[in-house]
């Protein structure tokens, strides 16, 4: 009984070591990660991942606040969303150490050129939402990821 205790117990700080448990995890809420990115930071709050206002590279010209208006989209605050295409191709890649954001959308490159000094800028979370992610999912389903393995 100790013996396959501890067996269990090895395999899961195994699995745990090599990053497979984080791998899972984040995988399986990239939703959430995403959503933190495009909405929350991006489209709500109007700033990248260091919590600077996306404004501070480069405000919208007036056109471009006439246009936003009469579409009935945010124009106090750069969003980098028109149609949605952008943040919709939003991805996450996992490691065994690390993630990061990205877009399909063609228009990545010039927006990355336009409004951040790097690519980890506009993609990537606010100190705020990687401590919400890490408590309030990560570390609760690392926890049930546990339990199942050891106590099975």
């Amino acid at each position: 009984m100790i013996s396959t205790l501890l067996e269990r117990v090895k395999r899961f700080n195994s699995d745990l070591t090599e990053g497979k448990i984080f791998q899972e995890v984040i995988k399986e809420n990239e939703s959430v990660i995403v959503d933190m990115n495009a909405e929350n930071q991006l489209f709500e709050k109007g700033v990248n991942a260091l919590g600077v206002s996306i404004s501070s590279y480069r405000p919208y010209t007036d056109k471009t606040v006439e246009i936003k208006k009469m579409k009935g989209q945010p124009f106090n605050r750069v969003t980098l969303r028109d149609t949605g295409d952008f943040h919709s191709a939003f991805f996450v890649r996992v490691s065994r150490e690390n993630f990061s954001i990205d877009s399909t959308d063609w228009k990545t490159k010039k927006l990355v050129k336009k409004y951040g000094d790097q690519k980890g800028d506009i993609f990537g979370l606010t100190d705020e939402n990687l401590t919400e992610l890490i408590t309030e999912y990560v570390a609760p389903e690392v926890l049930e990821i546990a339990k199942k393995m050891i106590l099975q």
